[in-house]
Formats: structure tokens, sequence, C-alpha cells
């Protein structure tokens, strides 16, 4: 089990409490949150007594209903005595055949219901598939105090607005805890590629993958270790049957449903730009109103792991700018979105490792490689040894005032509390980085820039510039007449 520690822990402590528990899993498609809760309860806790049903896209109401009771046949191996005609039946069937079971068993574990994909079996909520389920909950789950109820999916805005967030609902204030699942890591990514994919890759090939991939499970799955990375990447990408090809509208269709089309807008506008866009900013370019709409939207991108919003040091919350954090986003808008079918089926083999060695990928992995270190931060942190006193990361910009003055942009302040701050420079090249005396003054500008105007000559004030790496930093006057903290990208994965 790669990561996913904390998780396990939390659904095994759940297990050993004297009470019934109702938690709700929820992430972006293919992130392995069913994985997870298969791998808990049919493998590391498989005495507790377990029930699984998973609801199916675009499918009627009676439709789901007999897949549920052909689902409880499945796991238990009895068929209904009555007819089912609702989910209010439904659920009288489930606990008659959970009871007979555990009389049967004389069953003294947990029992776990596992509901997957709970967004689908009735998106519109006509179906009265919520309500059912929380009489269900209310008068027998909770009361036996031997229940585990999970319910999961992939569709974060449905699950915000209909259980999290239903002040009226039949399932207003009972769930126990919220699980939100992410991506792999850069450092867990590395580990499953290599433990579990056998490929032997170094540290900067590894970042490679993940700037295409980025840390989902699946995607990762799909790689043939028989192959190269960029054979991979042909194979899944740039061949009309490949199974990433059309990920990405099946991404949002999934998440979204009928309400894609306005999600991807948002994320194509951010697509745009590195810097991202406010708010404001968001709602100029697309022509709306800064109203429910569009806030609740930006909340689910971020909710999904899609965006992720930066603040500008020193300024007000307006200001924050929503950046892509998703690396498989911002692969497919640069590489993939443009490309026609013809475009695909004409591609030689090697496509993608002729790419890859050309200037222009060169300076998108550069732009890609500082999205992968803000999205892995704690990385970071770990390696500056600071976790304890860190307190936020931002952007920060100046336009000169005067011709006396040098303009400047800081992609990444971090800031430690305590008037600590880290000015980090990204550099993703396939050598050591060499400082020109154009670049060292341009780092010293930096410095002198922010302590000027971004701390308002605030006395006290430490500023440590760190040049993060992938081959470290050739030694020459330059690098001499700074005082650099140097970070290899070797040092993310220790």
């Amino acid at each position: 089990m790669i990561g996913r520690k904390k998780e396990v822990q939390i659904l095994n402590d759940l297990c050993d409490k004297d009470e019934s528990s109702l938690v709700a899993i929820y992430g972006r498609r293919r992130i392995g949150k069913t994985y997870l809760v298969n791998y808990m309860f049919k493998e590391y806790r498989n005495e507790c007594l377990f029930f699984e049903f998973t609801g199916t896209a675009n499918m009627s109401t009676s439709t789901q209903i007999d897949n549920f009771i052909e689902q409880v046949y499945e796991w238990f191996k009895v068929d209904p005595t009555k007819s089912i005609e609702n989910w209010s039946d439904a659920f009288r069937f489930l606990k008659r055949t959970i009871d007979e079971e555990v009389k049967k068993r004389d069953h003294q574990e947990k029992v776990i219901i596992f509901i997957d994909e709970i967004p689908w079996i009735d998106p519109s909520t006509k179906g009265n598939f919520l309500s059912a389920l929380g009489y269900f909950w209310n008068t027998y789950c909770e009361v036996r105090a031997n229940v585990v109820m999970i319910l999961c999916g992939s569709n974060a805005s449905w699950i915000k607005s209909k259980i999290f967030e239903d002040a009226v609902g039949p399932l207003h204030n009972r769930l126990t805890l919220k699980i939100p699942m992410y991506p792999f890591d850069l450092k867990e990514t590395k580990e499953y590629l290599l433990d579990v994919k056998g490929f032997h890759l170094d540290n900067k090939m590894v970042t490679d993958t993940y700037m295409v991939f980025g840390g989902v499970a699946k995607y990762l799955s799909y790689l043939n270790p028989e192959k190269s990375i960029h054979e991979n990447i042909d194979d899944l990408f740039f061949n009309i049957h490949g199974l990433m090809h059309s990920e990405y509208d099946k991404v949002f269709n999934s998440l979204f449903m009928n309400r894609a089309d306005f999600y991807k807008s948002i994320v194509d506008l951010l697509c745009t730009k590195r810097v991202g866009f406010t708010m404001q900013e968001i709602s100029k370019k697309l022509e709306l109103s800064v109203g429910k709409r569009l806030i609740d939207t930006v909340d689910e991108l971020l909710l999904c792991g899609f965006i992720q919003g930066i603040s500008k040091f020193n300024q007000k919350s307006r200001e924050v700018k929503y950046i892509i954090a998703d690396p498989y986003i911002l692969f497919h808008h640069k590489w993939v979105k443009e490309l026609s079918k013809n475009d695909v089926a004409s591609f030689s083999k090697g496509y993608w490792r002729n790419e890859a060695s050309k200037q222009t990928f060169s300076i998108w992995s550069g732009y890609a490689f500082e999205m992968v270190v803000i999205t892995n931060i704690e990385l970071y942190l770990k390696v500056r040894g600071l976790q304890g006193i860190f307190s936020g990361v931002y952007h920060w910009s100046h336009r000169a005032k005067n011709s006396d003055e040098q303009g400047t942009q800081i992609d990444l302040v971090v800031n430690y509390g305590n008037s600590i701050f880290d000015i980090v420079e990204c550099k993703y090249y396939s050598d050591e980085y060499v400082i020109s005396k154009e670049y060292a003054q341009k780092l010293k500008n930096k410095l002198k820039m922010f302590r000027e105007y971004g701390l308002n000559a605030k006395q006290g004030a430490e500023l440590r510039l760190v040049l993060l790496t992938s081959y470290g930093v050739k030694m020459n006057e330059s690098v001499h007449s700074l005082n650099i903290n140097r970070v290899g990208l070797d040092e993310l994965f220790e």
C-alpha cells in the first residue's frame, strides 16, 4: 500500500470504536478511493462483515435498485421474499439480510456498508435515495453501534452540496468524518514507479513522469515497465486508442456531469497564464458576475485539487490568484488539447521522445516544475527543516516606479513566521545550473525590491535566497557573490 497510511489508520480506528460511524470519502476520478476501501476491508481488516454497492452513471432509479438487490445477493446469497418497489424497500431488505448474516455467523466485529459513486445513484435526488439512506442510518445503523457506513464518490460538488452542506437533508450533521483523497506526492510516486511497477528511473525522470501523470494512482498503473517512459506516453496520449487520449473529458463529465463545460471553461482560462488569475479577473475574462455560481465552481475545483489559490504576499484576500495545481491538466492543455484525431493518427513512432528533446519542452517543464514544488511544499519544508514555523506560500511582484528601479517577480515566497522568508527560484535543467553575472544581479534586485516594497523596509526580517535545481549549481564567481541556499531535486525524495 503506497501512501494512504493516514487514511488506513483513520478507518482502522473507526473499526475499534464502540459506536457506529458515517464517513464520506471523496476525491477526483482515478485517485484510488475504491482501492483504499477494498484494501482496508478485504485484506487488512477482513474480519469485518463487508457489503459494497456501486452506483452506475446515467441509469434509472429502477435499474439502480435492481443492481442494489443483485449486489445483496452477490455478497450474502439472499433474494428478497417480496417485491422491492423503492429505495425504502431496498434498505429494509438490506437491514434484514445483515441481521440474519450477523446472527448466522455470530459476528462480533464491525459491519461495513460501502456505497461507492453515490452521486450517480440519484443525481437529481428525485428517486428519494438519500431520504431512504438517511432513515436507514438513523433508525438502524446508528443505534446498533457496530456499523461503519462509507459514502464515496468522485463528484465532489454533489457530495459537498447534498451531504456536507445540506442544512435540512436526512444526513444533516450525521457525518462522523470527511476523508479527502489526494494524489500521491512526488516521493510516493517514486515509490510506486520503482517498487510496484518495477521501473529503474532517476529522480529527474520520476519528476518528468509526475509532470505528465501527476500522482494519480490509476494513471500511473497504466505504465508498462517493459517500455521507456517516453514510449508509454506515446502509447497512452498520442495514440487514438490510448487510455489517456480522451481522459480529460471523462474526468470533467464524471465529476460535474451536465455542468462540465462550465468548469472546463475556467480551467481552460487558468491554463493560459502561468501566474493565474484572481476571481475578479476570471469574472472579467469569462464575462460573468462574481456571484454564487462562479464562487461555488472555483471552490469545487479547489476541492478536487485541480486548482490552488496562492496569495500575493502582504495583500488582501481578493488578490488571491488561482493557478492550475494538477500536473495532468497542465500537460493535457499544452501537448494534447489542440491535436485533432488526424494529427494523432499521423504521428510516427517516437513522437513524444522527439517533442521532449525540443526547447519548447524545456521551457514548459521549467514552469511545470514550479507547480510541482508548490503542490509538494511539504517535501520542500522537510528539506529546509522548518515545518514547525511554516506560515504560508505566496507570490510577489513589483512594477518599477521610476527609471532608477527594476521591476521584479518572485514566483515563490515561503513565509515561516518570525520574519523569516525563503525567496525560492526553481531551475529545472538537465545539467548543473550556471548562474550568469546578469542573473546574479537580478537575484540581488529581487531581494532588494522585496525588502523595500514587500516588507515595506521592515527591520529585522531575514531573507534567504534558495535555488532549487534538478542537478545542482555550478560554482563560479557569480555564485560566490551571492549568499545562496542550494536545494537539489534529490533532497525532495529523501
